[in-house]
């Protein structure tokens, strides 16, 4: 097995001019793993050293990601990884550098279409949406990472409609373990022994494979 992205060449050329067309993205980060996966995670969007370097989740995110992968048995390879936005969103400060920033909603509109099918190549496949932005692409804004992490949840995800500019609903529930990010507990480290027990429900689902068919 080795790491290969889902998308064809034309969804490829087609992320990469939405990103051209935006002057407040850059660069353009195909999703990608193994194509048969165990577990698809489902992010935000790339940052810099993500468009850098052509991959999602490189630099200390990436070792992060690499280390809590290794945790679990896993590898990049038994898994898929794509965002919610396949560009780098950034804002420009005083001093004229760019900083990284979550997309908004118009962004995560744009991008929709790319989102959702790459979810439809995977059918049955458990969802792992890491934090609230691509909690909320797959269940709408109310849905609350606080409230729903480390739960096993069956239910209808959004799908865009480009014909009304809204998401709607699928008719076909979809298995979904939200997470907190991997990074989450650095950064907060009241927070390491809820991640931790939430990671432990994630490999416990792991060995069911009644979830991962």
């Amino acid at each position: 097995m080795k790491i290969q992205t889902i998308l064809t060449s034309q969804w490829i050329d087609w992320g990469k001019q939405r990103s051209v067309e935006d002057p407040r993205l850059e660069g353009f980060v195909a999703g990608e793993g193994g194509l048969n996966p165990k577990i698809l995670l489902l992010g935000e969007a790339p940052g810099d050293k993500e468009i850098k370097l052509g991959h999602p989740f490189m630099g200390p995110a990436g070792k992060e990601l690499d280390r809590w992968l290794a945790s679990l048995g896993l590898t990049r390879e038994d898994i898929y990884i794509t965002g919610v936005v396949s560009a780098r969103p950034f804002s420009i400060g005083k001093t004229g550098r760019k900083s990284d920033r979550r997309p908004n909603n118009t962004e995560v509109k744009t991008w929709a279409p790319m989102f959702d099918y790459e979810l439809a190549q995977f059918p049955g496949r458990l969802l792992v949406p890491m934090g609230n932005t691509s909690l909320q692409r797959l269940l709408g804004n109310k849905a609350k990472i606080g409230e729903l992490h480390g739960q096993l949840l069956e239910r209808p995800i959004q799908q865009f409609d480009k014909a009304t500019n809204t998401f709607k609903l699928t008719q076909e529930a979809r298995r979904i373990f939200p997470l907190y990010h991997p990074s989450y507990s650095k950064r907060f480290k009241n927070m390491k022994a809820v991640v931790d027990a939430d990671s432990k429900r994630l490999e416990k689902l792991l060995h069911d494979q009644s979830v991962l068919k």
